[in-house]
């Protein structure tokens, strides 16, 4: 028996080695039965597919009015109104509208954006404020206050830029609107700078 031993590991020795795993795959086999169906998950957020933007515009210097009696309610030395027929009074009401401008000649920035309201001056002698006011369904007002005025011509050579969020997007996951930088709006919002 002992002398069977060896003979018998090395039967086992030439089996392993010989026998293979490996080999062509086999015909694919019938298809098993249609589990159940899941349950549906959670809306998602909205996007931003209704977010409305407007492209960067030039007001020119005959746009901004500085005669009108409206100037005195808002203490305003002018003021330009651009239609934007985005501006509903469901917006006014529930959304949110966000204004910038670009090129304040007075900084030598003439491609930095800033937010509206924008104050820029202090400690140089002079104070200039830059806002926006939704006075109407369809309009959007901006205003320019400021020590000692820039001239019309000045006026007409700054850019401004609207972002119109509806309430449903504004009040989702994504962060108040009116807490980000530009850049950051830009990028929650897909909107080309």
């Amino acid at each position: 028996m002992k002398n069977l031993i060896p003979f018998v590991i090395l039967a086992l020795g030439i089996l392993q080695f010989n026998c293979s795993k490996d080999g062509p795959p086999g015909p694919q086999g019938n298809p098993g039965p249609q589990g159940p169906a899941g349950t549906t998950g959670a809306a998602g957020p909205a996007g931003s597919a209704n977010v409305i933007y407007s492209p960067w515009f030039l007001t020119g210097a005959a746009a901004w009015d500085t005669t009108s009696a409206v100037l005195s309610s808002y203490g305003a030395f002018a003021h330009y109104d651009k239609a934007a027929a985005g501006v509903t009074q469901d917006i006014i009401d529930n959304g949110i509208v966000l204004a910038y401008m670009k090129g304040d000649p007075s900084s030598g920035l003439a491609n930095d954006v800033y937010p509206l309201p924008y104050t820029f001056g202090i400690g140089y002698g002079y104070i200039d404020h830059w806002d926006f006011d939704l006075n109407a369904a369809g309009n959007i007002r901006f205003l320019y206050k400021s020590t000692s005025p820039w001239t019309l011509t000045d006026l007409g050579g700054i850019s401004f830029r609207y972002v119109i969020v509806p309430g449903g997007i504004a009040g989702g996951r994504i962060s108040d609107p009116r807490k980000m930088t530009y850049d950051e709006v830009c990028e929650v919002y897909g909107i080309p700078k």
